[in-house]
């Protein structure tokens, strides 16, 4: 498969209104011809990422490359050369007192006399663009006296009469109606499918999945990921993309709370949302909360939860009103309904003088995973049962030859025929008996760790020429700081998943074009043997960090990671008596150390 072509990157991108930082190292990649959703909370960077791309901010700190190119001191005036529009939530590139045509191509036309010929493609050309939203107004109409619906769509018209190599687009939905919207899409698939590559900001997530081929999350300025859309975790997207605050100024009613959240956003959201004001009322549910919960009344808002969800056992609804009355966030797991293992997650709303004044509540179907949890559950239970069996067959093992033996002399002395026919069916059964332990012990049999004396150098060469190709996908850089240094006491294929992981953990953490360091170093004092892998990708959050070695916890998006890998990593490195531990700097670079006993000097080979 080719490999797609890059027309934008962004390397560790900063920009900062005064004291507060919009933007903290932010790497960003966009192939040709993609679709790609930039989201996140309110100030979480994503418009001042947009003006950046499109000249209308100034990046202070950071690289950017166009179409192979870097580029420096970006203005509007260049990005338009280049091939960049951005489409801004406000409509600064339209003049109220201009009618459509005249809006459409300000700027757009070369020519510094404009003939009645010139004048009538403008006509035809702004006639077919406002078709495309089946838009049919008088063109020599002032925008002053057209709505805010109709001057959006010419806003978008301006940027599209230039034929942009990179169209960006920041929240321009809003004042448009649903059929409209879906235009819209339909109109950035067919720019699409011409090569365009579009830059859809938004933070409504319904949108995301409607129409990106990837996402970028940001959080306060950092890079959370980016990830394929079909491969999206709903629930893992809304948890990294929205924190649960509002403004002072919202927080004196229901109406503002559920204000805060954008009804019309959330309604659509693949996962389940409910919001519960300070009296524990349900303010809100949308619309997949209402299908996992199965049984909650169409007239439900200002009703108690208690009330509104009397199915759940008495137990669940004590937990639930634990959460209620503490205020803290946490998740209750494996609570059924009817068919369905639900999760619920409890997130406070918080106002700016951290006052709580109501909960979020997240609403995951977990029976899939749950399902999956159990399988791995019994297959551990099964290994251990094995365990045992082939302890017990192996102490059956030793009497049965000792009888065996015993058989055996009572054959060398005089048997009459009756002694001699049972000789003949003890041996018959012992020959059974030992048929049935040898059965046991090959179907119990677990593989043991085959321990030699290893080079960590040969080892990760050989990983790196194993994942060379997923690696050079992405245009990684893998740098090496390999040093002579002693060898350690290891199982090879063991050793070859650990750094398998952790250098996949590396390649997904980092856009394309990152950078993957690989270092051996040696504590002769200690006599200790550690390798680092490190990369420059969006760092480990802050919140995470305790967390990440648990079995099944995982901050990646992908519906199909169960967070497995780094707890696995970590049973490995403790098989072989060593350590594991990491470090990051959030928006910068993680560093995973595994640090192993190193053998004597004269033992190594």
């Amino acid at each position: 498969m080719s490999r797609r072509k890059i027309i934008l990157r962004l390397e560790d991108i900063r920009y900062a209104y005064g004291h507060s930082v919009a933007l903290n190292n932010v790497d960003f990649v966009l192939f040709e011809g993609e679709i790609h959703a930039i989201t996140g909370d309110h100030r979480s960077g994503k418009t001042t990422l947009g003006k950046i791309i499109a000249g209308s901010e100034k990046k202070q700190e950071g690289r950017m490359w166009f179409d192979g190119f870097e580029i420096n001191n970006l203005t509007i005036q260049k990005a338009i050369q280049l091939g960049i529009g951005m489409v801004y939530q406000v409509q600064k590139n339209l003049v109220p007192s201009m009618n459509a045509v005249e809006n459409v191509f300000s700027g757009n036309h070369h020519k510094f006399f404009i003939t009645k010929k010139d004048r009538e493609q403008m006509e035809n050309s702004c006639q077919e663009l406002l078709g495309n939203f089946n838009l049919d107004l008088p063109l020599d109409t002032p925008l002053y006296k057209l709505s805010e619906r109709d001057r959006q769509i010419i806003n978008i018209c301006h940027v599209l009469a230039r034929r942009p190599k990179v169209l960006i687009l920041d929240d321009i939905v809003n004042s448009l109606l649903p059929s409209e919207v879906d235009q819209v899409f339909e109109l950035l698939k067919q720019e699409k499918e011409q090569g365009t590559s579009i830059i859809y900001i938004t933070s409504n997530l319904n949108e995301v999945f409607k129409i990106a081929d990837r996402v970028t999350i940001l959080q306060e300025g950092y890079r959370k990921g980016t990830e394929n859309v079909q491969a999206l975790d709903p629930a893992r997207l809304v948890n990294l993309a929205f924190t649960s605050n509002v403004n002072e100024s919202q927080k004196t009613s229901v109406s503002s709370l559920l204000n805060s959240y954008q009804e019309s956003m959330i309604d659509d959201l693949p996962i389940g949302e409910m919001l519960v004001n300070q009296q524990y009322e349900v303010v809100f549910l949308n619309q997949q909360a209402k299908k996992l919960l199965k049984h909650i009344p169409l007239q439900y808002r200002n009703k108690p939860f208690s009330q509104l969800c009397e199915f759940l056992n008495e137990s669940v609804l004590s937990d639930i009103a634990s959460f209620f009355n503490s205020g803290s966030g946490g998740s209750l797991e494996a609570v059924k309904v009817g068919d369905s293992i639900l999760k619920f997650t409890f997130s406070p709303i918080i106002d700016q003088n951290a006052e709580r004044i109501g909960t979020n509540i997240f609403i995951e179907d977990m029976s899939f995973d749950y399902q999956t949890r159990e399988y791995l559950m019994q297959a551990n239970k099964n290994a251990s049962v094995a365990a045992l069996a082939a302890g017990v067959a192996h102490e059956i093992k030793n009497p049965l030859a000792i009888i065996q033996n015993y058989v055996d002399l009572i054959k060398l002395t005089h048997l009459d025929e009756e002694c001699v026919t049972n000789v003949t069916h003890i041996e018959r059964e012992l020959k059974r008996i030992s048929e049935i332990i040898g059965n046991l012990l090959s179907f119990s049999r677990i593989n043991r760790l085959s321990f030699q004396p290893l080079s960590l150098e040969k080892v990760l060469e050989e990983v790196l020429m194993l994942l060379g190709h997923r690696l050079s996908q992405k245009n990684i850089s893998v740098k090496k700081k390999f040093k002579s240094i002693s060898f350690v006491n290891g199982d090879e294929n063991k050793l070859k998943q650990l750094f398998i992981n952790l250098i996949m953990n590396a390649n997904e953490a980092v856009l394309d074009y990152g950078i993957i360091e690989l270092e051996l170093a040696e504590d002769t004092s200690n006599r200790t043997v550690s390798a680092i892998v490190s990369d420059n990708g969006h760092g480990i959050s802050y919140q995470d960090r305790d967390k990440i070695f648990y079995p099944f916890y995982t901050t990646k998006m992908s519906r199909t990671n169960i967070g497995l890998g780094l707890s696995i990593c970590q049973n490995i490195v403790e098989l072989h008596k060593g350590v594991m531990k990491f470090s990051s700097a959030q928006g910068q670079k993680t560093s995973f150390i595994v640090t192993f006993p190193a053998l004597n000097r004269e033992d190594d080979i």
